[in-house]
């Protein structure tokens, strides 16, 4: 497709759920959503201490599986990093 036909259907797709949908219509239209709380600062570094806390518990009481599953929020953590939402530095080199 062209973009001036995706723009066309995009349009066409909007008026029909402001027809059929006017409160779910305005919701995906507003501005000022409510900010995700799964990637929070806070929930970031719970997830971090967790992770480490598990794997630094494995290793002290011998237990695999604390390791492992220490590993694994760790795991996560990173990903909740990676994907969070922060400004970008001036002269950072966007993807």
């Amino acid at each position: 497709m062209d973009a001036a036909r995706e723009l066309r259907e995009l349009r066409r797709i909007e008026r029909w759920l402001t027809v059929n949908d006017p409160e779910l219509a305005a919701a995906l239209s507003a501005h000022g959503t409510e900010p995700r709380t799964a990637n929070r600062r806070s929930t970031r570094l719970a997830v971090d201490f967790l992770g480490a806390a598990c794997v630094i518990i494995g290793a002290l009481i011998g237990l695999f599986m604390f390791v492992f599953v220490g590993v694994l929020v760790l795991m996560i953590g990173a990903c909740l990093h990676a994907t969070c939402r922060r400004r970008r530095r001036r002269g950072a080199i966007s993807p």
